[in-house]
């Protein structure tokens, strides 16, 4: 017998493919449907803070505006739930060409938060990041899991 539990966890890694898919196809639309309205998002670009779906979908218009070539995958995704709030996190992976005709290829951090409301898992929270070698002061997107 399956559990709410089990169900929850299968829906919400849905929703993750979803999302991989829409950065995948440049589908904001897809995209607009994974963020809760209230969303606070610590993403991996200045500001520290980012308020409100709509700062999240303007942060993945400049991704798709930079990239003329883009690919995103998640690796070792692990959903945990209860109740009516769920945490998911994984290593993503974006890569591709710049506008500039530059290749770019690095590995990011990411949790987010899930919330379910009217029956739809959204993502109330995330935040993206990747590693600082502190004494160099700089991010460190050669890294590999």
């Amino acid at each position: 017998m399956t559990t709410q539990h089990a169900i929850d966890e299968v829906d919400i890694r849905e929703r993750i493919d979803t999302l991989v898919e829409s950065v995948r196809t440049r589908d904001l639309d897809g995209i607009k449907t994974m963020f809760a309205p209230n969303l606070v998002s610590f993403d991996i670009e200045p500001p520290l803070r980012h308020l409100g779906a709509e700062a999240k979908w303007n942060n993945w218009i400049k991704v798709f505006t930079v990239y003329t070539a883009l690919d995103y995958e998640i690796r070792d995704l692990t959903v945990q739930v209860s109740g009516d709030l769920a945490v998911a996190y994984s290593l993503n992976h974006i890569s591709g060409t710049l506008q500039t005709g530059d290749k770019n290829d690095y590995w990011l951090r990411w949790t987010a938060v899930f919330r379910k409301i009217d029956g739809t898992w959204l993502i109330t929270h995330d935040q993206v990041s990747v590693p600082t070698d502190f004494a160099t002061g700089r991010s460190k997107l050669d890294l590999e899991p």
